[in-house]
């Protein structure tokens, strides 16, 4: 064999080697960047819980006062129409405000538990999140492995082993 062919195989498994190398840090580039994409929109997801937190408080309150108001507005028209409107317990005009304080409590639970269910799905999506991120963080570390590329050097040593004893 020629020193010119052993010089090729040379040539060519650096040249292999290098190209591989260039596209396993690309791989690492991109998978660090969907890690960093993924844990941001964690961050997102669990700003978003909190919004949903706040705003689901005032919707409750609210309702409380909308509750109050009704009730308010239904005892003074009771009492503008003469009924004793703190009598007792029996009266059908406490009943009637007893009804609505007991609606309104349980349209308060209902908008508790939509809001609290909305803000269960965001933060489950924030740890699906960042799950994601760890696993686009272990990609990149495979991709970006001192390994990357042995393998051709291994085989192209190999080869001009080959070369050099048969030749």
């Amino acid at each position: 064999m020629s020193g010119f062919t052993i010089a090729a195989t040379i040539a060519s498994t650096a040249m292999s080697f290098v190209a591989q190398r260039q596209q396993a840090q690309a791989q690492a580039q991109q998978a660090n960047f969907q890690a960093a994409v993924a844990r941001n929109n964690a961050i997102i997801a669990r700003q978003n819980a909190d919004a949903i937190e706040k705003s689901g408080k005032v919707a409750e309150q609210e309702r409380r006062e909308l509750i109050q108001r009704h009730i308010g507005t239904a005892k003074a028209v009771q009492a503008a129409n003469g009924f004793l409107v703190d009598d007792d317990e029996d009266s059908t005009n406490v009943q009637e405000r007893a009804a609505v304080a007991e609606a309104g409590a349980l349209d308060i639970l209902r908008i508790r538990d939509r809001v609290d269910d909305e803000q269960r799905r965001a933060l489950i999506q924030g740890d699906q999140f960042t799950a994601q991120a760890g696993l686009f963080d272990l990609k990149g570390a495979d991709a970006g492995s001192s390994a990357a590329g042995f393998g051709t050097l291994l085989a192209g040593a190999a080869d001009t082993a080959l070369l050099i004893k048969n030749g």
